[in-house]
C-alpha cells in the first residue's frame, strides 16, 4: 500500500467514528489487499494530534495495518494493546521514553497476563 492510499484510508476509517480510545490514546486500523500482511505503527505526539472534539490531544498512536486473513492476529494484538496502554503507568512511561527503541520498550516490557 502506497503512503497515500495508507493516508487516504485512514482518513477514511476515522470519518467512520473516531478511534480514540482515551483522549490521549487512539489505535487507527485499515484493512489492506493482499494476504499474510500485519503491522504495526507506534507514533507518539507529545503535543497531540487532534482526533475529535473528546480526544483533541492524542500523544500516542498505535496505527494497525492487515489484511483479512490475519483478522486473529490482529484481534490479539488489539487485546495486548489494550492492555499495556490501560495499566496506570503507560503514559507516563510513554511520554518519557527516549529515542524510537525506547518507545518499542515501553510496550514491549510491559507488564501483561500471558494466556
Amino acid at each position: 500500500m502506497s503512503p497515500d492510499a495508507l493516508a487516504r484510508e485512514l482518513k477514511a476509517r476515522e470519518a467512520q467514528g473516531s478511534t480514540a480510545i482515551t483522549p490521549w490514546f487512539a489505535v487507527p486500523h485499515v484493512v489492506a489487499g493482499g494476504e499474510r500482511k500485519f503491522d504495526i505503527l507506534l507514533a507518539r505526539c507529545r503535543q497531540g494530534v487532534v482526533f475529535s472534539e473528546e480526544a483533541p490531544a492524542v500523544q500516542a498512536i498505535f496505527v494497525l495495518v492487515g489484511t483479512l486473513g490475519e483478522r486473529n492476529f490482529y484481534l490479539s494484538a488489539l487485546a495486548a494493546i489494550a492492555q499495556v496502554a490501560g495499566h496506570s503507568e503507560f503514559r507516563q512511561r510513554w511520554l518519557a521514553a527516549p529515542r524510537p527503541q525506547g518507545l518499542r520498550d515501553v510496550v514491549l516490557l510491559a507488564e501483561r497476563g500471558r494466556h
